[in-house]
């Protein structure tokens, strides 16, 4: 008869200590995996983020640049003349004085009253 033998105490918490930090080995990749995906996504993200900021600043660009050209002088000046209209000359402008304005020695045009800030 032959008898198996018991590991020793010895052998046995060495096998224990070396399974306990083999788990704990592959927790720490599988953690640092996990980490280093959710990074990549955040990064990933954040750089759509730049490109739909970089594209927002380009439209607001063009639209400014749009404004500009659209309240010109120049084009307001041709879009009256297609409607008939032309920028007044002095020979346009007719000066009216009251009564009072007169008698005060006002000047011969009418002042625009200014507005009252808060």
């Amino acid at each position: 008869m032959s008898r198996r033998r018991r590991p020793a105490p010895r052998r046995l918490g060495f096998r224990l200590g070396l399974a306990a930090g083999l788990v704990v080995l592959a927790g720490g990749m599988l953690l640092s995996v996990e980490r280093g995906s959710r990074a990549r996504r955040v990064s990933d993200r954040l750089s759509a983020l730049d490109r739909q900021a970089v594209d927002a600043r380009a439209r607001l660009t063009d639209a400014m640049r749009r404004l500009d050209s659209l309240s010109s002088r120049e084009r307001i000046v041709v879009a009256a003349a297609r409607l008939g209209l032309h920028p007044a000359s002095d020979a346009d402008i007719t000066f009216l004085r009251s009564d009072s304005s007169a008698a005060d020695g006002a000047a011969p045009h009418a002042r625009t009253p200014r507005r009252r800030t808060p």
